[in-house]
C-alpha cells in the first residue's frame, strides 16, 4: 500500500513514493535533470506550457515505478504540490490558451499596485492581509486588458497545481489555500474576495468549483492513467502550493513553527493564529494547509526570487564543465567569511516583494580581477542567498515572529554548509535539516484525505531530524560582511531610474536634507551653549558667595553660604558638558575641534566656542546672543582670534574654519 506525492515545480517535477503501513520514503526521482525552460519574452516576463509540466509528470511517474518496482495498483492515493501565484486559462473543452504566466512574472506589478491604492491599502491588508499585488488575480487582469481575444475564450481560470489535478481526474476544482494565494480570498468574510474581483471586472464564474485541501478531490481518469503508468479510480486526495506544502512536508503546523526553503527561489514561512500581515506588503499572508479547521492558521511567507536560480546560474555559466555543487561547495570553503570583499546581490529573476516589489536584477559588485577567481565567485554567490535571506527574516521578526529554530528539507542550498552557517551564524538559530522533500509531504498528506491517517500529525510522526547547522562562524566577519551587503543593497535602490530618484528630485531631497541637517546642528549648538553658559553662570554665583563669606561675622549665616556654596559645586559639571558637545560636533562635523586643535593647542575653551559658531555660519547677533556678549564684543572677538589663527587678512574668517 503506497502513497504517491508530486511536486510541480518551475525547474522540474518531482515525484515520490510512500510506504503506508510503514510512513516511510520508498523512493524519489526527479525530471526533467536540467531546469525547464521558462519563456521571457520581455523583460520580467516569465512563462510556461502547462502541457510541458503534465508531460513531465507522467516522465516522472513513469521514472519513479520503474526504479522503484512498485506496481501502480498498490498505489492509494495521490497528493500535489505546486508552485504558487501561476496563472492558467482554459476554455469549455478543457484546452490551455496561453502559455501560463508563473510566479516570477512582474508584468502585472503596476495593476496590483494601482487595485492596492484604489481598493484602500487597509481595506486590502485587514480583508486580504495583502496587496493584489503581482499575484494570480493582478495576472488575469492584465490578460484582460493586453490580450481580450484570449479572454473572451476563458472558460476557467487555474493555479497550477489545480491543472495538473485536471490533468489527471478530468475534474476542475481548487482550494481556499490556493484562492488566498490568488489574492481571491475574503479572510474577515471567510468567502471569495469579490471586491476584487469587481473592481478588476472578472465574473465569479472563472473560478473554479472550491474542495478541501485534504478532501478526495477526483479520480485519475482512464486516459491519465495510460499516459502517466498508472491505474484508473486513484483518488487525487490533497492539494497545496508548494510553500505551505513544504511546511507540511516539516510538521510546521503551528504558531511560532518556521520552515524555509531555497530552490528556485528562497521561501521563509512560519505560522500565526491570527490574521497578520505587513504594512508594506514586503511579507505575504497565506491561508496554511489546516486553515479550513477553525480559520485560525495563517502562514507568513518571505519569498525571494532569486535563490537557487541565481547559484544554478553560477554553475551552468561560471563554473567549468562537470563541475558539480560538490566541486563549488569545496571551492567556496576555501575563501573566508566575506569573499574577500566581493558581493554578490541575487536578485534577478523578477520583481522583489521584499524590496517592495523592485525589479534590480542581480549584480556582482567589487570584483578584482587580480584578486578574485571562481571560488570567491561561488562564495560570494551563496553569501549573497543567505544575506537576502536573513535581510527578510529580519523583517518577520519585526512582525512579532520567533525565529530561533528553523526547519528545513534535506535538498536544494541547504545542502550548502557555507549557506547554511551563514545564516545560522547571523540569526543566531539552529537550523535543523529534515529527511524530507515536497512530493513526500504531499504523499503523507494524501494519506489523510483517504483516511489512511486519522490527521495530519500521525502522517508525519515519522519525520527526522538528520543535521543541525548551528552559529558555528566568526559572528564579527559575518555581520561585517552582511553589513556591507546591505549597504550595496541600498546604494543599487538608491539609484535604480525612478520618478522618486530622478536628479532633479534627488537634488531638492539632498538640498531640503542638508537644511534640517544644518537645523538640528544649530538646535544642538544652542543647546550646548545653554548648558554651558549656565555652568559658566553657577562658578559666578558660586565665586561671589565665596566672596561674601570673608565678610561675614555670623556662623550660621556662614554655614547656610558654605551649604549653597557645596550645593553648586554639586551642579556644576566643569568642562564636561563641554567636552561631550565637542564629542557630538566632531562626529557631525569631521572631527573639527581635533583638527583645530591639532594646529593651535593653545586656543582656549572660549574661543574654540567662537570657532565652533563661525563654523556653523551664525550670524554676528546669533553669536552674540549665544554667548551673552554685545555685537561689538563678538567683532572684538573675532578680531583677537584671526590674529591668533594667524589668518591672512583678506580671508574670511568662516572659510578658513571651512578647512578644518
Amino acid at each position: 500500500m503506497y502513497l504517491l506525492g508530486y511536486d510541480i515545480g518551475s525547474s522540474s517535477i518531482k515525484a515520490a513514493l510512500v510506504d503506508a503501513r510503514t510512513n516511510k520514503k520508498v523512493d524519489v526521482v526527479q525530471y526533467p535533470e536540467s531546469p525547464m525552460d521558462i519563456i521571457a519574452r520581455q523583460s520580467g516576463w516569465a512563462e510556461q506550457q502547462p502541457e510541458l509540466w503534465w508531460q513531465n509528470v507522467c516522465m516522472a511517474t513513469q521514472k519513479l515505478l520503474s526504479k522503484s518496482n512498485v506496481n501502480p495498483k498498490e498505489i492509494k492515493s495521490i497528493g500535489i504540490s505546486y508552485q504558487m501565484h501561476g496563472l492558467v486559462l482554459i476554455d469549455k473543452n478543457k484546452q490551455v490558451l496561453r502559455p501560463s504566466i508563473i510566479w516570477c512574472d512582474s508584468r502585472a506589478v503596476p495593476i496590483g499596485q494601482t487595485a492596492f491604492k484604489v481598493l484602500g491599502e487597509q481595506h486590502c491588508l485587514e480583508n486580504y492581509l495583502n496587496s493584489p499585488g503581482n499575484f494570480t488575480a493582478s495576472k488575469l487582469k492584465w490578460i484582460k486588458d493586453n490580450e481580450p481575444d484570449v479572454y473572451e475564450k476563458i472558460h476557467t481560470v487555474l493555479l497550477p497545481g489545480d491543472y495538473i489535478a485536471m490533468r489527471l481526474t478530468g475534474e476542475i476544482n481548487t482550494t481556499i489555500s490556493g484562492l488566498s494565494e490568488a489574492i481571491l480570498w475574503d479572510y474577515k468574510k471567510k468567502k471569495v474576495a469579490t471586491e476584487v474581483l469587481n473592481y478588476y471586472g472578472l465574473p465569479e464564474k472563472l473560478l473554479p468549483e472550491i474542495v478541501g485541501t485534504f478532501d478526495v478531490q477526483g479520480v485519475v481518469q482512464t486516459e491519465s492513467a495510460h499516459q502517466s503508468g498508472l491505474v484508473a479510480g486513484i483518488p487525487v486526495a490533497y492539494r497545496a502550493g508548494d510553500q505551505p506544502n513544504n511546511a507540511l512536508s516539516l510538521n510546521v503546523l503551528n504558531p511560532g513553527e518556521i520552515a524555509a526553503t531555497s530552490g528556485t527561489s528562497g521561501v521563509v514561512y512560519g505560522i500565526v493564529d491570527r490574521p497578520l500581515y505587513d504594512e508594506k506588503s514586503r511579507v505575504n499572508s497565506f491561508a496554511h494547509v489546516n486553515y479550513e479547521n477553525n480559520h485560525d492558521r495563517i502562514g507568513v511567507l518571505l519569498c525571494l526570487n532569486g535563490a537557487g536560480i541565481q547559484y544554478g546560474w553560477m554553475k551552468n555559466q561560471i563554473a567549468l564543465g562537470g563541475r558539480e555543487y560538490e566541486d563549488m561547495e569545496r571551492m567556496a570553503g576555501t575563501v573566508p567569511v566575506g569573499s574577500d570583499g566581493l558581493c554578490v546581490l541575487p536578485f534577478g529573476n523578477g520583481a522583489e516583494r521584499v524590496l517592495m516589489e523592485k525589479n534590480v536584477n542581480a549584480h556582482i559588485l567589487n570584483l578584482e580581477f587580480n584578486r578574485h577567481n571562481r571560488a570567491h565567485l561561488y562564495r560570494g554567490a551563496l553569501e549573497g542567498v543567505a544575506f537576502s535571506f536573513v535581510h527578510g527574516v529580519n523583517l518577520l521578526k519585526e512582525m512579532g515572529l520567533d525565529v530561533d529554530i528553523m526547519r528545513v528539507g534535506n535538498d536544494n542550498m541547504f545542502q550548502s554548509e557555507v549557506f547554511a552557517m551563514t545564516m545560522a551564524t547571523l540569526l543566531d538559530c539552529h537550523i535543523e535539516v529534515v529527511d524530507t522533500t515536497g512530493a513526500v509531504g504531499a504523499a503523507q498528506a494524501s494519506g489523510v484525505g483517504v483516511a489512511i491517517y486519522a490527521n495530519i500529525e500521525e502522517a508525519l510522526s515519522n519525520i527526522e531530524t538528520i543535521m543541525i547547522h548551528e552559529p558555528r562562524l566568526n559572528q564579527a566577519m559575518c555581520h561585517q560582511a552582511y553589513h556591507y551587503w546591505e549597504s550595496c543593497l541600498d546604494k543599487t535602490l538608491y539609484e535604480m531610474p525612478s520618478k522618486g530618484n530622478r536628479p532633479e528630485l534627488l537634488r531638492s531631497k539632498n538640498d531640503e536634507l542638508k537644511k534640517d541637517l544644518e537645523d538640528k546642528n544649530k538646535e544642538l549648538t544652542s543647546v550646548a551653549m545653554q548648558m554651558h553658559n549656565k555652568d559658566e553662570f553657577l562658578k559666578e554665583i558660586q565665586k561671589t558667595l565665596g566672596d561674601a563669606l570673608e565678610g561675614l561675622s555670623s556662623e550660621q549665616s556662614k554655614k547656610v553660604i558654605r551649604k549653597l556654596v557645596d550645593k553648586i559645586e554639586g551642579q556644576s559639571t566643569g568642562n564636561k558638558d563641554w567636552d561631550r558637545f565637542e564629542d557630538q560636533f566632531n562626529l557631525l562635523h569631521s572631527d573639527f575641534f581635533k583638527k583645530l586643535k591639532a594646529d593651535f593647542p593653545k586656543l582656549s575653551i572660549p574661543e574654540a566656542k567662537l570657532c565652533m559658531l563661525l563654523k556653523m555660519k551664525l550670524t554676528t547677533k546669533d553669536i552674540a546672543n549665544q554667548l551673552n556678549l554685545s555685537v561689538r564684543g563678538v567683532e572684538t572677538r573675532r578680531y583677537r582670534l584671526r590674529k591668533k589663527l594667524s589668518a591672512e587678512k583678506e580671508f574670511d574668517l568662516e572659510e578658513f574654519l571651512d578647512k578644518f
